[in-house]
């Protein structure tokens, strides 16, 4: 997570958006920079709300605008279940390794999941469990160039994103009938992504 004391931004870093690529190409103009443990990095709106927002509140008397990116789910997940492909999680409870999609998808879709489907939710990284709140611009990641056009403009600068933590690259696809189930059981991500914008 990355603020920004003079445009009074709070950018979250939403897992498997890019925000790795985003914290190397913002952290140096940021004030102040959540990063390394990913319980700190990727601070979700809820504990910002709770805890962070108030501190922020010392130095400004407007509360500052919230902003987030958010992938399709389907998409979302599969960027998962390709990273929990990698060799670094081999003979781990978290490896996907000899997994199909479906099988990842049916076992994200359980409750409690397993250790190789336990991602969280983007829907709830982004809202608050217990009031009707949430982060205030939403920017889809497949409109990456609008919102990299939108951030150039309110922090007034130019941006070269770096390519970090990128999942490995393999075939992978979901068959119609778990689509369907994905769609129903993620419901409230699917909302946010909908309505999430498009351009700057």
């Amino acid at each position: 997570m990355l603020y920004f004391e003079k445009q009074n931004i709070v950018l979250f870093a939403t897992p498997k958006t890019a925000s790795t690529s985003l914290e190397a190409a913002l952290a140096p103009l940021a004030d102040v920079v959540l990063q390394g443990d990913p319980r700190i990095k990727h601070c979700t709106f809820h504990r910002y709300k709770w805890r962070f927002e108030k501190f922020l509140m010392i130095f400004t008397r407007t509360p500052p605008e919230t902003v987030a990116l958010i992938r399709e789910p389907e998409d979302w997940l599969n960027s998962w279940f390709r990273f929990r492909h990698g060799d670094w999680l081999n003979d781990t409870p978290r490896s996907t390794r000899g997994k199909s999609f479906d099988e990842f998808v049916d076992a994200y879709l359980t409750d409690p999941k397993p250790a190789f489907a336990a991602v969280g939710s983007q829907a709830a990284f982004l809202t608050h469990p217990m009031r009707d709140d949430q982060v205030q611009t939403l920017f889809r990641y497949d409109a990456m160039p609008e919102f990299l056009a939108w951030l150039q403009d309110r922090l007034g600068c130019t941006l070269d994103l770096p390519q970090k933590n990128v999942s490995p690259q393999m075939e992978s696809s979901l068959s119609d009938g778990m689509r369907r189930r994905l769609v129903e059981g993620c419901a409230r991500d699917y909302a946010l992504y909908e309505n999430a914008r498009r351009t700057a």
